[in-house]
């Protein structure tokens, strides 16, 4: 039986193969992804004692799928991998519930003895039902508590208290402005918004509308029909001492909230409540810094703060752009440069892996050299008025010359395409017999 079911997330494939390989000799079933998006949807999926990430991801980064999965498990433990000045960073991810760092390149024992060290502390909780229980309350109530977004608020909210205490669909509604009415903020469990908002309206009309409105966390076991679900825990949020909103959470038919699941709603309702106060005073701090006291427009501070940022934005966005038309040219070179029976796969980001079918390492040297000369000449984007140019370094392995299995022998072409990388790039090298032209 494995020691712990591990996800590792990086897009380097190396990194992967390296971590994975590892992990697996130690003992634990493994699997990767090499995007935070791909992460998550695993994540969600199949569930995972720890999840070894990168900071550095194409989509999403390793902080942000960090955030994303406390929402749908909060005892999920993280490891996250770190390189060059991100430090400070990943130190961030600790205060939002990170278990450690490691720092690139990984130490192949500090690796091991971490991920042991971790697993075995998530082992020990687990073990005792109370300690698990107190721990997944305090993750959650330690997610809430990070957040100073009103949005996200709602979200993690939510999310929290669908894990603790627990329930299989939830809402939360709350009055945007103080003496306004309740409106949907969040929703789970409903995959339309008409839905939820119909849920949301049938909660406020029955039982947050009324004049003796609820106070305290509230367990309606048999709530009426009209909802067509197992028993409701409805939740009070306060903002200095007045009721802000309520989220709303079900239970699946024939489960019961408990005692102990009441009294942990009401602890995290008082803790949102404190988070909610902080968040009102964060986004009124920023309006004094940024709103112009007179007319109530933003001031020359927030375009200090605001244009950069829309120009770094707008340049990834176009970057983005462009990267994928380049993305789809590179393509076509490699499709005309090999023949029909040969494969040509997108590994990930700017990575191509091409299966040459019955191609001895030479023939392979010479498909690789012509690829490399195509796209060194090539002028890409020509059509749109640009000539970008670029180089292609690529890395060979052959089976059975060099290895008699699959992931040897992908871990071998990408050692050797690293090490082209490495000494000058534009090059083709060959595994373990380099050549470069």
């Amino acid at each position: 039986m494995a020691k712990g079911k591990i996800l590792v997330v990086d897009d380097s494939m190396l990194s992967r193969v390296f971590c994975k390989d590892i992990l697996i000799e130690d003992g634990y079933e493994v699997k990767t992804a090499s995007t935070g998006i791909d992460a998550l949807e695993m994540i969600e999926q199949d569930g995972f004692d720890l999840v070894v990430t990168d900071l550095v991801l194409p989509d999403i980064n390793g902080d942000e799928v960090l955030k994303r999965a406390k929402q749908m498990e909060a005892t999920t433990s993280f490891i996250i991998m770190t390189a060059y000045a991100s430090i400070d960073t990943a130190v961030e991810c600790l205060k939002s519930g990170a278990s450690d760092y490691l720092t690139k390149p990984l130490n192949p024992e500090e690796f091991k003895i971490l991920v042991n060290r971790t697993i075995e502390q998530k082992r020990l909780f687990e073990e005792n039902i109370g300690l698990k229980k107190l721990l997944k309350l305090y993750e959650v109530s330690r997610l809430i508590s990070s957040c100073l977004d009103y949005d996200r608020f709602y979200e993690i909210l939510l999310d929290s208290l669908l894990q603790v205490p627990g329930g299989s669909i939830g809402v939360a509604v709350f009055s945007p402005k103080e003496g306004s009415p309740l409106i949907l903020m969040a929703w789970r469990g409903s995959s339309r918004e008409t839905t939820a908002k119909e849920m949301a309206d049938n909660l406020i009309k029955r039982y947050l509308s009324c004049p003796d409105i609820l106070t305290e966390v509230t367990f309606i076991p048999q709530p009426e029909d009209v909802f067509g679900k197992g028993p409701l825990l409805v939740i009070p949020i306060k903002s200095k001492g007045e009721i802000a909103g309520y989220v709303a959470i079900f239970k699946s038919p024939g489960d019961q909230y408990t005692g102990t699941d009441i009294d942990n709603a009401s602890f995290i309702s008082e803790q949102a409540s404190l988070t909610l106060d902080n968040v009102h005073l964060y986004n009124h701090a920023k309006d004094l810094i940024y709103i112009d006291e007179l007319t109530r427009l933003h001031n020359v501070r927030y375009m200090e703060e605001a244009l950069p940022n829309e120009i770094r934005r707008a340049k990834r966005y176009y970057g983005h752009s462009i990267g994928n038309k380049v993305l789809f040219e590179v393509a076509q070179v490699l499709k005309k440069s090999v023949r029909d029976i040969d494969i040509v796969i997108r590994y990930g980001g700017d990575e191509f892996t091409i299966l040459l079918i019955e191609t001895p390492p030479t023939g392979a040297m010479i498909i690789a050299d012509r690829i490399r000369a195509s796209i060194e000449g090539r002028n890409f984007l020509s059509e749109e008025g640009m000539a970008i140019k670029l180089t292609a370094t690529l890395g060979i392995a052959s089976f059975p010359e060099h290895a008699m299995d699959k992931e040897t022998l992908t871990l071998l072409a990408d050692k050797a395409m690293y090490k082209g990388k490495a000494a000058s790039r534009n090059v083709v090298s060959i595994a373990n017999n380099e050549t470069s032209h």
